[in-house]
């Protein structure tokens, strides 16, 4: 494993996209973080300008200012440390869209530059797509790593109204179960696009089709004929109705006919036969086509 690894870490290291994809991703993680908060802001500074009309009540004005302000800045912790962290890993599409660059990139595009050949034939074909695969995991996770680093750094730069916004910061009982759900949800736009990768061994073909397994996965979760159906449970089992399910706890609509261990277990299996099933496949595929 370890001169596989090696030698990943040779052949990639030198890839000037892969550099600024991990450079770009984290910056723009930090980048929509701070959107948010700065539409936050204007939202309840929004509210408090609000207009009462002629000769308002001062005692009134300032009664409802109050009311609208503590109903508004319920939201401002959630952007302090640590509740950041789990903000910024609730929606890391920039993320998401990496995993699937990387995993179809660095897997089809093998067989396209015509290396499989010369690096496969050599070596354990499982090994080596096995490791493939964790180089494809160590990077998205490190990059999401850097952008929970932000999430970490910015909230004690950042005030609202001249109050530190680490003032307002409250405890995140259950932080470390949150982020693993939030990597657990990234995982099958890794292990899909690889599974695809192999089988269609081209770049372009590999992400059509990876976009039309994710589309006909929305439209499995969002057709209506499941509620009334024996399994309506089953939208809570698709990628996009487990990340559903879990992200939106019991306020998902699906909260009411499925248990959210059904996602959990959904979410690990979407991650893990894909893969098993893309090494499988590789290792019987004819590379001298």
């Amino acid at each position: 494993m370890r001169p596989l690894l090696a030698a990943d870490r040779v052949r990639f290291g030198r890839r000037r996209d892969l550099w600024l994809l991990m450079f770009l991703v984290p910056l723009a993680i930090g980048l929509i973080y701070l959107n948010d908060f700065n539409r936050t802001v204007q939202g309840i500074h929004e509210y408090l300008n609000i207009d009462l009309g002629p000769a308002p009540d001062p005692g009134m004005v300032a009664q409802i200012q109050e009311q609208i302000r503590q109903q508004s800045m319920v939201e401002l912790p959630g952007f302090a440390f640590p509740a950041s962290l789990v903000r910024i890993a609730t929606s890391p599409i920039s993320v998401i869209l990496l995993a699937l660059y990387l995993s179809i990139a660095l897997v089809a595009g093998e067989f396209e530059w015509g290396t499989v050949r010369t690096i496969h034939l050599t070596a354990n074909r499982a090994a080596v797509l096995a490791v493939r695969i964790g180089v494809i995991v160590g990077l998205v996770v490190t990059t999401l790593g850097v952008g929970l680093l932000i999430g970490t750094i910015a909230p004690f730069f950042m005030s609202f109204d001249g109050t530190p916004l680490q003032q307002l910061a409250a405890p995140v009982p259950d932080l470390v179960p949150a982020l693993g759900v939030r990597l657990l949800c990234i995982l099958p736009f890794i292990s899909i696009p690889v599974l695809v990768s192999v089988i269609s061994r081209s770049t372009g073909i590999g992400f059509l089709l990876t976009v039309l397994v994710l589309v006909a996965d929305l439209a499995i979760t969002g057709t209506p004929i499941w509620p009334e159906s024996p399994v309506p449970w089953l939208p809570a089992t698709t990628i996009s109705g487990s990340i559903s399910r879990l992200l939106s706890g019991e306020s998902s609509y699906l909260a009411g006919v499925a248990p959210a261990w059904y996602s959990v277990i959904a979410l690990i299996a979407w991650s893990v036969l894909p893969v098993l099933l893309a090494v499988a496949l590789f290792r019987r595929l004819d590379l001298n086509e």
